[in-house]
């Protein structure tokens, strides 16, 4: 194919892939409408880069951000009572080590 067809062909289904962006359609439903190979349109659409100049986009906005403070913790200690032997009683403070407590839990379950 010569330079100048090659050029016609390009500019044709520029103006196809640009036609389908701006539509809003499908790719399929845009090719089925045209009579155009779908395949074929979804090679020019990868050939062919959007236009930057804010086509059918809205301006980018920026919105201010305040991080805030995370939630204050509820320190109320957790209690754990074996009803069996009221005496022994676990206390769980906030940040507590789950990993430690996991641990004495099954030295306590190996006991009874």
């Amino acid at each position: 194919m010569k330079l100048a067809q090659r050029q016609a062909n390009r500019g044709r289904w520029q103006a196809e892939v640009e036609a389908w962006r701006a539509s809003g359609r499908t790719l399929t439903e845009w090719a089925r409408s045209r009579g155009l190979s779908r395949d074929a349109l979804e090679y020019w659409k990868r050939r062919i880069p959007a236009r930057r100049s804010g086509q059918g986009r809205a301006p980018l906005t920026l919105i201010p951000v305040r991080p805030q403070r995370p939630a204050a913790v509820d320190a109320t200690p957790i209690e754990l009572v074996d009803a069996r032997r009221p005496a022994l009683r676990i206390r769980l403070v906030a940040g507590f080590d789950a990993a430690a407590l996991s641990r004495l839990l099954d030295v306590l379950e190996s006991r009874c």
